[in-house]
């Protein structure tokens, strides 16, 4: 599909910013469709939308263009062109909300570029001028900046790897949720990947990595994981 210049320019600089709460992840050149799985998409390869233009629901012109570190989405709407406005909505809520954070994606990046020039904790005299505090994300995202802990970024936030040191009794079950879950594009290309054990196969918050964890446990496979730190997490997502 074709993405409007100004998008694809906003995904390749790659903004980053000290809280959890603003963009962290990107799609990769030539992945901006694997990045909509979940979202408009079940799965890529077969097509099969999740999409559904009735009242909170996924509409089917949005496309996410980042991710939080919660797996929170930012997205646009495609069908206005290039500059339509950005929101934000959280996921798990059994419902898509969006909340405006931005009138387009040249303001988006404006505000993004200048809180990430910001140290936290920081009051919120800092955030007050880039963004509308009545606006429910960002006045969550400047309490977490006011925070008087030693990093906003990683207040209560615990960072795990995940690794598996075996493909268990059953391998082929295995390479088959190996495949899909790094959206390999051959089994041979799964297969080169678990030669080289252990493999790490995750990095990111506690609460992501429990999920998994249980996932691996079901299949029979030999995983350990370890904490991390918060600048650890930041060089393995790099």
């Amino acid at each position: 599909m074709q993405i409007p210049n100004l998008i694809r320019n906003f995904i390749r600089k790659r903004i980053v910013s000290e809280s959890i709460l603003l963009p962290f992840f990107y799609p990769d050149e030539g992945e901006f469709e694997s990045f909509q799985e979940g979202y408009r998409l079940a799965s890529r390869k077969t097509g099969e939308e999740l999409a559904d233009d009735t009242p909170d629901q996924w509409r089917k012109s949005w496309r996410v263009i980042a991710r939080n570190g919660m797996d929170d989405p930012f997205f646009v709407d495609f069908a206005p062109g290039d500059a339509s406005p950005v929101y934000f909505a959280y996921h798990g809520a059994g419902s898509w909300e969006p909340i405006k954070v931005a009138d387009d994606i040249v303001k988006f990046e404006e505000i993004l570029i200048a809180l990430a020039a910001l140290e936290a904790p920081c009051s919120l005299d800092a955030i007050a001028p880039l963004a509308d505090l009545n606006n429910e994300f960002y006045r969550e995202l400047a309490d977490d900046y006011a925070r008087k802990d030693e990093a906003c970024a990683e207040p209560e936030y615990k960072y795990f790897s995940v690794f598996i040191e075996d493909l268990g009794a059953d391998k082929v079950k295995t390479l088959v949720f190996l495949k899909k879950f790094f959206d390999d594009e051959s089994f041979a290309a799964t297969k080169e990947r678990a030669q080289n054990l252990p493999l790490c196969v995750f990095n990111g918050i506690e609460e992501l990595a429990l999920p998994l964890q249980d996932k691996l446990a079901s299949l029979g496979i030999k995983f350990y994981a370890r904490e991390i730190s918060f600048s650890e997490f930041i060089a393995r997502s790099s």
